[in-house]
């Protein structure tokens, strides 16, 4: 199989200005392609940079992509780098120079004079057209193996390298397109799941490999084979989802909220929220998908003790006798949210993100969600993490998984 190595340029990267999402998008697209990527390198602006990472890359990689410095700018310098990485000149495309100039003589000649330099590039290049931009890609074949410079403005790279490099790389190196399955897991951690699908993976043949990509939405789990394995690696796709159960909640690579999203909508389910400790973060996750509207009436952040009793009508004595973190405010929560709202569900979420506020009895992470539906309020209790961002992020997880399992009659009270 074609080994290639990707490169992202500019300072911004190195400093952390900015995500590098060119990388991570041209990664999942190689793969997908039959590519391995054998590396991936960031680098600043300099050319003697740029140089240094080519020189890198091909050490394990065939094809080398670029992404970055193709501006008009100074700070723009890798059509420079190429040429003496490849010890060639740059050579004016007159097509690309007529082009630049149409498009910028309206703007003026300076605007024009600043842009010529994009009508230059590595001698012997094969020019890659931009159909969302002025910054053409490249491709040189090297002595080592091919060259491919793209623009660093993401979708201007992604137009490129689906419309004219991609193909171009399957017709070159006769890659064939790897099979990829996902089954997307919500309630379990990535051990767990391993310890329950240890006896599938220890029998799966040579050519399909089991991934587990673990993250705060919950666990992904990716099947990869050759085309020639498909039929295989279904049979195991099978194996696992009959061995998870109602852990999974899709066979395809989706977020748990929109797979929520969807079955509110489906179900004609209206829902109202009470939330404390996440303070209306689970309700804004929702509210990101469109038509969230066709379920969602509302919800009450009620932070203090006030608040809960205000709002949702939580009781003094009960908030004083059990505090406010714990099941039976929680319960009281999810309940006052039913009775205000007139809804067919309503869900709570009382805890201590942290990091301070946790005791010996409710240390930090303590979490308790309700949920009422079908006139049955369930409650679960959580010990998470000492992070509060990822204690925000975790409940939120755990609420909407909750009201998946809801949906489905899965959920234990």
């Amino acid at each position: 199989m074609i080994k290639c190595a990707i490169v992202t340029i500019g300072d911004e990267l190195l400093y952390g200005h900015i995500d590098d999402t060119n990388a991570t998008w041209l990664s999942q697209e190689l793969t997908k392609n039959g590519v391995i990527v054998s590396a991936r390198i960031t680098v600043g602006d300099g050319i003697s940079d740029i140089q240094g990472a080519l020189e890198v890359a091909f050490n394990n990689a065939e094809v080398v992509i670029l992404t970055g410095g193709l501006g008009p700018t100074q700070d723009d310098k890798t059509r420079e780098a190429i040429a003496l990485f490849c010890k060639r000149p740059l050579a004016r495309e007159e097509a690309l120079a007529s082009m630049l100039e149409k498009h910028f003589a309206p703007r003026g000649p300076g605007v024009v004079a600043l842009n010529e330099k994009l009508a230059w590039v590595c001698e012997g290049s094969e020019i890659l057209p931009n159909a969302k931009g002025t910054a053409a890609g490249t491709w040189v074949d090297e002595q080592r193996g091919a060259i491919i410079s793209l623009p660093g403005v993401p979708y201007e790279m992604k137009i490129i390298m689906e419309e004219e490099v991609l193909p171009r790389i399957c017709l070159r190196y006769d890659v064939e397109p790897l099979f990829i399955q996902w089954i997307m897991t919500a309630g379990q951690g990535e051990s767990s799941l391993s310890v329950a699908l240890e006896s599938i993976e220890r029998n799966m043949p040579k050519g399909v490999a089991l991934a587990y990509l673990p993250s705060l939405q919950g666990v992904r789990l990716r099947l990869t084979s050759s085309k020639e394995l498909e039929k295989e690696s279904k049979k195991i796709a099978q194996a696992i989802e009959a061995c998870l159960g109602h852990l999974v909640y899709a066979k395809e690579n989706t977020t748990l909220s929109h797979v929520v999203h969807n079955m509110l909508i489906e179900y004609r389910i209206k829902i109202a929220f009470a939330e404390s400790c996440t303070g209306g973060n689970i309700m804004a996750t929702l509210v990101k998908h469109p038509e969230s509207s066709q379920y969602l009436l509302g919800g009450h952040v009620v932070y203090s003790n006030d608040w809960k009793h205000q709002e949702i009508d939580v009781s003094k004595g009960l908030l004083d006798s059990c505090g406010a973190v714990s099941e039976e405010v929680a319960r009281s929560m999810a309940e006052g949210a039913m009775a205000n709202a007139g809804a067919d569900m309503t869900l709570a979420v009382t805890g201590i993100a942290g990091p301070g506020g946790g005791g010996p009895t409710k240390p930090v992470g303590t979490v308790h969600i309700a949920l009422c539906y079908n006139e049955i309020t369930y409650h679960k209790k959580f010990r998470l993490h000492t992070d509060r961002a990822v204690n925000i992020a975790l409940t939120t997880t755990l609420a909407l998984n909750m009201v998946r399992l809801a949906l489905q009659g899965s959920l234990e009270a």
